[in-house]
């Protein structure tokens, strides 16, 4: 391990990685264990291949997932909803229902994937909520969770968050 001096603070290097963007965006520079890592198993998809899942996303996912998913980013329904991009109302209708449609479970297994990333990077959950939820200058001053609503935004987010994997400064 080889340690750079700069200005006020100690850059570590090992090998050929400097991990300065953990600076910027004030994370641990500690690698995570991936092995330790808690298994979120919110989707609960039925099948381990992708042509499976994708097949049970057009069957539309169980609507308990929808409360699971809630639970782990410790919000409300209602905020979850404006989290995903889908109305509030017609999702109480599709909870009673038992069902999601297709877009709504694409959009839940999205912000789940978002925070199985977050959590994988940050090294845990209470990390990956505050940096999910707090105002980033990456993106504006908002949340980087405020993002999930579309495709394209979700991976910037996960971009960002690969940059931060690889010490890449942004």
């Amino acid at each position: 391990m080889k340690k750079i001096k700069k200005n006020k603070y100690v850059w570590e290097m090992q090998e050929v990685c400097v991990k300065e963007a953990a600076l910027k965006y004030e994370v641990s520079l500690i690698v995570p264990d991936h092995k330790k890592l808690p298994d979120l198993k919110i989707v609960g998809f039925k099948s381990d291949d992708v042509m499976g899942q994708v097949a049970e996303l057009h069957e539309g996912l169980p609507a308990g997932m929808v409360d699971a998913l809630g639970r782990e980013l410790e919000v409300s329904r209602k905020e979850l909803a404006r989290i995903a991009g889908v109305a509030e109302r017609t999702l109480i209708r599709k909870i009673q229902v038992g069902r999601l449609t297709t877009d709504q479970s694409e959009r839940m297994t999205r912000v789940a994937r978002l925070l199985t990333r977050a959590i994988e990077v940050l090294g845990n959950k209470e990390r990956a909520l505050l940096w999910l939820k707090a105002p980033r200058s990456y993106f504006g001053g908002k949340p980087p969770l405020s993002f999930a609503d579309t495709e394209l935004g979700c991976q910037e987010v996960f971009n960002l968050l690969g940059r931060i994997e690889y010490g890449v400064f942004s």
